[in-house]
């Protein structure tokens, strides 16, 4: 029995020297060309630690350690995706294509559990939600107040950015490039970019600079070390390698040692420049009217009646906190001339003065015991404040449209006060810990030298001033504390309620702080004029100050409308704000009840703010004007949601809404010529017979030699020899006689000759792409030339598939090859390269 025939491309080479013994030369291969080689696995390996480390920005955006969960299994199975597209030979477009896929298809089971069950399945909502966050994401995580839900819909940003993540770095590791230095630089330049992203979209205080400094560094030194030395020759003659490693580990911690002092010494402010110091949140406070210039609903008409008036209703109970605690409802912060009103930006301070979204956790930067209270409104509240104690630290609605309430709420760290745009009814019910800070104003108070503004109009007050604090000395409280004493020793208290006391009218204008009580024969008013006017006098004297509206909770925990008073806050030395209570400004004995000869029209009106914007109405019908402010406020709104970054044009918007459904529909389109390509091969390549597997290796290697333009002759009589002299490859005449050989031998194939037979042609079909330049290859990926029955260009007749008349074509027909052959070269000759 003969022996059976041995592939010469796989046998060994005999290399007999005269009196020597024969040698042979063996080629170590991987058991499968899927599992990564050592230098796969050192790729593989920084790129998931750096991914880790970028990740780890996102620490001081997030509660929990959910977003690293997410973004490590992100970065894992980009990875996976990654290297195995590029270990088939699929150009990376195609890990970016599956990659999209694998995004949507995990997004919502991985990053959508907080929005309920039915968020988690596959379908056209699912992809929307996942879809929007991966868009406008970014924009709720800038403009809520850190940390936001480590559960809730924006774990999609961690999932994206451990995608990219691991796309990236793999990817780019994988690239081929014709410069050694460049091959090693890509993909560390590609994970810094990453960190770069994760920290821009973080905090203004980094989380670890010992993470994100360091190791990141050494890490990324190090790798960019090892690929170096991979792309580069051997030097042969120098130190051993352990040597040289152990060199490299001790300079890189040497480096790192050093680099975190000098960091910190080099970089004095802790701050960074991320994007929410130029985020603007899109809520506008202004828009709701002063709280305190509607005071005059809780007071007391004496018989008298109006709607509106809430005295002997109860406004809310309290639950968790003792008899004379305070409850602030809202703080305003600066005077315009007609009235004390909350804003963004009024003081400086430690803590960020705006009205921020936030999540049920709240980063509060105070000192104090912490208390758990639970609210419930009662049928005299109403309106957009919602009543709190201290410095909020978690929140959580009880109400049947919590999740609503949840993402409309807005808090200022730097007032301590919350609003609700959607508005609060009676019987809403919520929960929240809280932080009671020592706010006492003691003697030894030392006021804080901020900066301090009167507005115009204002100036009528620093007359009094002097006379009042004559007496004082220098030191800014104690001036305050004089006019303080002044105000309630040589003031009376009236609502202006009843026929004598209505000439005292409501408000705390210029106007009526100036000739109608400081100015005026006699200072009359209630808390809403000695607390405006308080305020004015500190700002004035140099002691930033603000306005606040609340009330103090009574035996049982019930508040009603008699309970409702304003107070002052001064800034200490420290930053903090201590409480001045309305008692220590303001008088409780009435004027007398003869009417002063004067010209004031007897009003009792309430001078409102200039052109507010009333919270929503609980009421159960509307009126046209109700819906068209409704309209004018969703219009503004969209406006802001489409300018929130300040600077940015306006034509970006739209650029992204128009530009993106085209670009989402070629993505489609080329990812599924790439999935039919994908498909094509792995039927080609797993075929039931062995010989048909030879068969499809040479078709993928004509198919991709056409998509690469080259004139690869066609035609039911053309052989793969033929065929071979049309593909510029060095290799394709040997792989044209292996599979005739194998097709049409005396014996059946065996699987691993055509599994090895596969991996000749995959590497020929690389080495074939590397010799064009990177636009060509990556137009080849997504050509449709291989698909086309009938060549275009062509002079040789292609009737039927050149598969299918190669396989069956005699290897040695010699019909017209001359002819076809000159035909070709001349062809060849003719062509203008792509």
């Amino acid at each position: 029995m003969s022996a059976p025939a041995q592939d010469p491309a796989v046998a060994p080479r005999p290399g007999r020297r005269l009196g020597g013994p024969a040698t042979t030369t063996r080629t170590r291969v991987r058991p499968h060309a899927l599992l990564p080689d050592r230098h796969a696995w050192t790729d593989i390996g920084f790129t998931l630690a750096l991914s880790v480390v970028a990740l780890t920005a996102f620490g001081s955006s997030f509660t929990g350690s959910a977003y690293l969960v997410v973004g490590v299994v992100g970065a894992v199975v980009s990875v996976l995706v990654t290297h195995l597209t590029r270990a088939v030979g699929w150009p990376l477009v195609s890990a970016v294509v599956i990659d999209l896929v694998v995004f949507f298809a995990l997004g919502g089971p991985l990053c959508l559990r907080s929005l309920g069950d039915s968020s988690v399945l596959p379908g056209p909502a699912t992809f929307a939600e996942v879809a929007d966050q991966a868009i406008f994401g970014w924009k709720d995580l800038l403009t809520t107040l850190p940390p936001v839900d480590g559960d809730g819909p924006l774990l999609v940003l961690p999932w994206l950015a451990g995608m990219l993540a691991g796309l990236v770095g793999l990817g780019l590791a994988r690239l081929p490039v014709r410069r050694p230095w460049l091959t090693a630089l890509l993909p560390v330049l590609g994970m810094t970019l990453v960190l770069s992203g994760a920290i821009v979209l973080g905090v203004r205080h980094p989380a670890s600079l010992l993470l994100q400094g360091c190791l990141f560094a050494g890490l990324a030194l190090s790798w960019l070390a090892l690929r170096a030395r991979r792309a580069s020759a051997t030097v042969q003659g120098g130190s051993s390698s352990l040597v040289r490693s152990v060199g490299a580990v001790v300079m890189l911690a040497v480096a790192a040692a050093l680099a975190l002092p000098a960091s910190g010494w080099l970089t004095r402010d802790p701050e960074r420049a991320v994007a929410r110091n130029w985020v603007e949140p899109p809520f506008d406070i202004g828009r709701y009217p002063s709280p305190l210039a509607g005071f005059r609903k809780y007071v007391d008409l004496k018989g008298g009646s109006n709607r509106a008036n809430v005295f002997d209703k109860t406004l809310f109970e309290v639950d968790g906190v003792p008899a004379g605690t305070r409850v602030r409802i809202a703080t305003m912060d600066r005077y315009d001339g007609m009235v004390w009103a909350a804003t963004d930006d009024a003081l400086p301070g430690p803590a960020d003065d705006s009205f921020q979204r936030v999540s049920s956790t709240i980063d509060n930067p105070v000192e104090g015991s912490q208390v758990e209270v639970t609210i419930t409104l009662g049928e005299g509240y109403d309106g957009v404040w919602l009543p709190t104690v201290g410095a909020l630290e978690s929140l959580h609605f009880d109400t049947a449209d919590a999740r609503q309430k949840a993402e409309v709420f807005r808090y200022n760290l730097a007032t301590s006060t919350g609003v609700v745009p959607s508005g609060l009814r009676p019987g809403d019910r919520y929960t929240f810990t809280a932080v009671e800070p020592d706010d006492e104003l003691t003697p030894r108070t030392v006021a804080s030298s901020g900066q301090t503004f009167l507005p115009p109009g204002a100036a009528f007050i620093q007359g009094p001033i002097e006379k009042w604090t004559e007496d004082a000395g220098s030191d800014p409280m104690a001036r305050v504390l004089a006019a303080a004493d002044h105000l309630r020793t040589e003031g009376k208290y009236s609502d202006g309620v009843g026929r004598t006391q209505r000439i005292y009218v409501g408000g705390h204008s210029v106007w009526r702080l100036s000739d109608q009580f400081v100015n005026a024969p006699q200072i009359v008013g209630n808390d809403e004029q000695y607390a405006a006017t308080m305020a004015l006098i500190a700002n004035d004297i140099g002691v930033p100050a603000r306005v606040v509206l609340g009330a103090e909770v009574e035996e049982g925990g019930t508040v009603t409308g008699r309970d409702v008073q304003a107070w002052v806050e001064l800034q200490a030395a420290d930053g903090t704000w201590k409480t001045l209570p309305t008692e220590r400004f303001m008088s409780d004995t009435p004027p007398s009840d003869q009417v002063p000869q004067t010209n004031t029209p007897m009003s009792g009106t309430v001078i409102p703010p200039p052109n507010p914007i009333p919270p929503p109405s609980d009421a159960g019908e509307q009126s046209d004007a109700d819906l068209k402010e409704r309209k004018a406020t969703r219009k503004k709104a969209d406006q802001d949601d489409e300018g929130i970054i300040a600077g940015l044009p306006g034509w970006v918007g739209v650029v992204v809404t128009y530009v993106g459904g085209p670009l989402l529909l070629l993505a489609l389109v080329l990812g599924a010529i790439l999935a039919a390509k994908a498909l094509r091969r792995h039927r080609r390549r797993s075929a039931d017979a062995v010989s048909a597997r030879f068969v499809g290796a040479w078709r993928e290697l004509v198919d991709h030699a056409r998509d690469l333009g080259q004139p690869v002759p066609l035609g039911p009589t053309v052989t793969r020899r033929e065929q071979s002299v049309g593909i510029v490859s060095g290799q394709a005449g040997v792989l044209a006689r292996r599979a005739d050989g194998f097709v049409f031998g005396p014996s059946a194939p065996e699987a691993g000759a055509a599994a090895a037979y596969w991996e000749q042609v995959d590497a020929e079909r690389r080495s074939m792409s590397q010799e064009v330049g990177r636009w060509q290859r990556w137009r080849a990926a997504v050509s449709l030339r291989s698909f086309l029955r009938r060549p275009g260009s062509s002079t040789v007749t292609a009737a039927t598939d050149p598969d299918e008349a190669t396989s069956g074509a005699s290897p040695d027909a010699p019909s017209g090859a001359p002819g076809r052959l000159r035909r070709l070269a001349d062809w060849r000759s003719r062509r203008t390269p792509d």
